[in-house]
C-alpha cells in the first residue's frame, strides 16, 4: 500500500504520485540516514521517507527543484553544463554522497510503485532544452 500524507494545500498524495526525480529530492530531503542500505522489507519505510521529504518541502518546491535538477542533469549528460550550473547544484545539495543515495533509492521505489500517469506527464514537460548533439557512430 502507498504511503499517503494528508497535505492541506493539495489533497492526498502517494508515492506514484511523484517523480522518480520528485522521490529523490523527498529523499535528500527527508530523515533518511545517508549511509541507509537497501533491505527488501523496508519498503514501507522508504516511503514513508519520501512522503516525510515531499511534506517538508511543499509539493510547489518539491516539483520546483526536481525540474531545476532534471534540467541541470540534462545538461550535465550533454556536457553543456557551466561552472555556474555546478556550483548551483553543489549549493542546492552540497551532500553529493546523500544525493547519490537519493537517486539510487529512488529508482529502487519505482520497481514496487509505478509513476503515475499525471506524474509522467508533469515529468514529460520539460523547461529546459539543450542544443542539439549529433553523434558520429563509428562503423
Amino acid at each position: 500500500m502507498p504511503a499517503m500524507l494528508k497535505l492541506a494545500q493539495s489533497g492526498d498524495i502517494s508515492v506514484r504520485d511523484l517523480t522518480n526525480m520528485e522521490r529523490t529530492i523527498a529523499f535528500y530531503a527527508s530523515d533518511m540516514p545517508t549511509s541507509y542500505r537497501y533491505r527488501r522489507a523496508d519498503d514501507a519505510k522508504l516511503c514513508a521517507w519520501i512522503v516525510q521529504g515531499a511534506a517538508r518541502m511543499g509539493l510547489e518546491e518539491l516539483y520546483r527543484s526536481a525540474e531545476y535538477t532534471s534540467g541541470y542533469l540534462l545538461l550535465w549528460v550533454n556536457e553543456q553544463n557551466t561552472a555556474g550550473h555546478d556550483a548551483a547544484h553543489r549549493a542546492r545539495f552540497p551532500e553529493s554522497k546523500r544525493f547519490d543515495r537519493a537517486q539510487t533509492l529512488a529508482s529502487m521505489v519505482t520497481f514496487d510503485h509505478e509513476i503515475s500517469a499525471a506524474a509522467r506527464a508533469r515529468s514529460d514537460h520539460q523547461r529546459f532544452e539543450t542544443a542539439r548533439v549529433d553523434v558520429a557512430v563509428a562503423a
